[in-house]
């Protein structure tokens, strides 16, 4: 067999090859550029929300501290009755008083009449 090759058509042949293949290679280099242009603005949206989230766990009570606020509640509770144990006493004081007062007022009253 004998094989002539005609130059026209294998330069033809050869250039075509060469284009499909650089065209594929830049569009291929241009996809991975957007899908790695992509997963970086995503890693980079994650980054900012693990930032935000570390900020507001920090800034969050610790056991400790939740510790200390029920010991000033109850502190505050125990403060709070003893309030009322004296208000309750001010009032019973207060209704004894009135009862004196209103009999001096009824005495005084009575009196100026004879």
């Amino acid at each position: 067999m004998n094989f002539e090759i005609d130059p026209s058509i294998s330069m033809n042949l050869i250039l075509s090859v060469v284009v499909i293949g650089w065209t594929w290679f830049r569009t291929r280099h241009h996809n991975v550029d957007d899908q790695f242009k992509a997963g970086s603005d995503r890693m980079d949206r994650h980054d900012k929300r693990i930032t935000v989230l570390e900020q507001t766990i920090t800034a969050l009570p610790d056991k400790d501290d939740m510790h200390a606020m029920q010991l000033e509640m109850a502190r505050m509770v125990g403060a709070l009755g003893q309030m009322q144990a004296v208000m309750e006493g001010n009032a019973k004081i207060m209704e004894r008083l009135e009862t004196i007062v209103s009999r001096h007022e009824d005495h005084l009253l009575e009196g100026s009449k004879r």
